[in-house]
């Protein structure tokens, strides 16, 4: 009986939903929204061969290992993020992180969405399994992803927040990476994903 009421009640507020009525009995309302947020998905096109960094002041993450003194530690995250291609409110590319001052780099194939009211989730396919999930946003009059994301086995991890800013090749920072020694975007991504 209690399945048969909530089914029903669920159609319909589909119903009403769908044309824009109210009232589904038991003082129940429902009110359809003609916004474009109800949209599923956003057309992601701009973002093809597009290239996004971690400013200086976005650097720190930290850092666990169970065997570390301390064992969570500050440390600079430089991660480059490569947008390849997108469909259907998806976008998919590479990420290459580096936690070491640019000396070796990780990386990772980028799966992820970005809803029409700019929630964004992001899937990173390497070694092991990260998500990151946050916000498209906007930072200092530039498009820019607000992250948050941590990763780990639980024998070791990382934690981290950041803006995520684009960055093309007139910027300063293409040819020296901040958090690195000197590294540019080209020589971070050169061995793809």
């Amino acid at each position: 009986m209690k399945h048969t009421a909530v089914s029903k009640l669920l159609f319909c507020m589909s119903i009403f939903s769908v044309v824009g009525l109210s009232g589904c009995g038991a003082g129940d309302s429902v009110q359809a929204q003609s916004t474009p947020s109800t949209l599923a998905t956003k057309d992601l096109s701009a973002f093809v061969d597009t290239y996004w960094y971690v400013p200086t002041d976005y650097l720190l993450a930290y850092s666990y290992s169970p065997s570390g003194s301390p064992k969570a530690s500050a440390v600079n995250d430089q991660t480059i993020w490569h947008f390849t291609s997108t469909n259907g409110g998806y976008l998919l590319g590479c990420s290459f992180a580096s936690t070491n001052n640019g000396a070796s780099w990780s990386t990772a194939t980028i799966i992820g969405s970005v809803t029409a009211n700019n929630s964004v989730s992001l899937g990173f396919y390497g070694s092991m399994l990260t998500v990151g999930s946050g916000q498209l946003t906007t930072s200092s009059g530039q498009p820019a992803f607000l992250m948050q994301m941590s990763t780990g086995n639980g024998l070791g991890g990382l934690t981290h927040w950041a803006y995520m800013l684009p960055i093309t090749s007139s910027n300063s920072a293409w040819s020296s990476l901040p958090g690195t020694n000197s590294v540019s975007v080209p020589t971070a991504t050169a061995s793809g994903c």
